[in-house]
């Protein structure tokens, strides 16, 4: 993906997460989070960005921000994923398991389109006759404007100044407050969701299910539906 397109592609939020697991459970946060990362990169997915929440080897979450057709990507990824390995508090022998979530959710950049640069391409402007008492000149010429935002639907009327360029300029403004706000809100509703999600680590019917190799490195054990 060229940096020209990718400003255009849908971007999304990988979230990795142990919930309020043991230090064992957040070690595993960080290699998943690793695997996942990688499997982005080698899906053309461009990584914009990785944010960690805590110790770097132990974080309670990890988020990966991508760009490009991530649910292709990362298709069967979402949900629960499983380590089996020793417990050191349990002997050499004795193994369990620990738990952590994967979540795709829309980045709100994606969810909050209308919160882009305006685009004078995506502007419809009408030239309309402002209202007022008979004979005045205001009623004469065409000085008011309504403006709509075509992509966020948001339309504003404005007539207050004299001048036709006046209202206009006054008008794409407040379209542009509007579509700051909705991003705004977007945004917020955006880290609520994200905040909500790294407590529901679901501990049944695992997507993956790992071992631990020779170096430490994740290797995958078996898979349910």
């Amino acid at each position: 993906m060229t940096p020209g397109t990718a400003s255009h592609a849908p971007r999304y939020c990988v979230q990795v997460s142990a919930g309020r697991g043991p230090a064992p459970a957040r070690q595993f946060v960080a290699a998943l989070a690793a695997r996942l990362e990688a499997l982005c990169e080698a899906g053309g997915l461009v990584v914009v960005d990785v944010t960690i929440h805590g110790d770097e080897a132990e974080p309670g979450s990890v988020e990966i921000r991508v760009v490009g057709d991530a649910p292709s990507v990362l298709a069967g990824e979402p949900g629960t994923h499983a380590l089996v390995a020793r417990s050191p508090s349990r002997g050499k022998a004795a193994r369990k398991r620990w738990f952590a979530g994967v979540w795709l959710l829309e980045a709100a950049e994606e969810r909050a389109k209308e919160g882009a640069p305006i685009d004078a391409k995506d502007l419809e402007i009408t030239a309309m006759r402002a209202s007022g008492p008979g004979g005045q000149n205001v009623n004469k010429t065409s000085t008011a404007v309504r403006v709509r935002h075509r992509p966020s639907g948001i339309t504003v009327r404005m007539a207050d100044e004299r001048s036709q360029q006046q209202n206009l300029r006054r008008a794409v403004q407040r379209v542009a407050e509007k579509l700051a706000e909705a991003s705004e809100r977007a945004r917020a509703e955006d880290d609520a969701e994200r905040r909500s999600v790294h407590d529901r680590v679901e501990r049944g019917a695992p997507v993956r299910t790992y071992r631990l190799g020779r170096r430490g490195a994740l290797e995958i054990a078996g898979a349910t539906a």
